[in-house]
């Protein structure tokens, strides 16, 4: 039998004891304005109800694929996600986050017209457990708007949710670090360092849910994360003079926050 035409978009789930968010973070993708894509669920090893729920969405909609294996961290489900992903563009998307409506057919639109990107992203909203939104600003961090350099990383990584990248990328970085807290920081630095260019889509088309059990709401270690993948960058050998001080820069404030931090004055960043 002749295999169909890959989508144009594959997005990928990682979803570990998410039974209470996935069938709403699925729906948004069923919901999309656009149609040409696939969705892969990886089960990460859930010992709830994830897998049964997975699997009820899979038989409700013949665009859904759902693997499962051993709990391996989110890292390890991307990778797997991608390896059984057909499309060159791959769509990261957290079991308790969501895209609105626009978000693909708007992407499919300005990936077409930045065929010298090989990563992109959007604007979206942090919503709160009472359902308020407030809309992310890690944009005015930049010098330019229109995308985000190694240098800019350092200081404000980029609104992750709904990133799409090019599968050369993934090829080039070799995947996913499945050893680190946040892989997908890691990820973006290394590409950037290997000269892979980023473009922003400024529109909110992508919804964060904050919540304490998230690893975003782990201010020390994520801050410790931070250096430590700004470290791993550093030593690849790949960085120019003015990354390298940039990014020694960057671990001294990371320093400086964590003191403070650990003596009881968190500070906002």
């Amino acid at each position: 039998m002749q295999e169909s035409k890959a989508p144009r978009f594959s997005v990928m789930i990682p979803a570990f004891n998410a039974e209470t968010t996935l069938a709403y973070t699925v729906d948004s993708v069923v919901n999309q304005t656009f149609g040409d894509w696939e969705l892969v669920i990886v089960d990460d090893g859930s010992t709830d109800g994830t897998l049964a729920l997975a699997r009820r969405l899979e038989a409700g909609h013949d665009r859904v694929t759902v693997l499962t294996q051993e709990n391996r961290g989110t890292g390890g489900a991307y990778n797997t996600a991608v390896g059984a992903a057909r499309s060159d563009l791959l769509v990261i998307l957290s079991a308790d986050d969501y895209l609105l409506p626009e978000h693909l057919e708007r992407f499919d639109v300005f990936i077409e017209e930045n065929p010298e990107a090989d990563i992109f992203s959007c604007g979206g909203y942090l919503e709160y457990a009472d359902g308020s939104r407030v809309e992310q600003t890690l944009t005015s961090h930049w010098p330019d708007a229109q995308g985000c350099t190694l240098t800019d990383l350092f200081t404000a990584c980029f609104f992750g949710v709904g990133a799409i990248f090019r599968r050369e990328v993934y090829d080039d970085v070799g995947g996913f670090r499945e050893d680190v807290y946040t892989e997908d920081y890691l990820f973006w630095l290394m590409a950037l360092a290997r000269g892979h260019k980023h473009r922003y889509l400024a529109s909110p088309l992508a919804i964060h849910r904050m919540g304490q059990a998230q690893k975003s709401a782990d201010f020390v270690k994520m801050r410790k994360s931070k250096a430590d993948n700004i470290a791993e960058v550093m030593r690849s050998g790949l960085l120019t003079p003015a990354e390298m001080r940039a990014g020694r820069f960057m671990l001294f404030k990371v320093g400086v926050l964590l003191q403070l931090a650990r003596m009881g004055l968190r500070t906002s960043r």
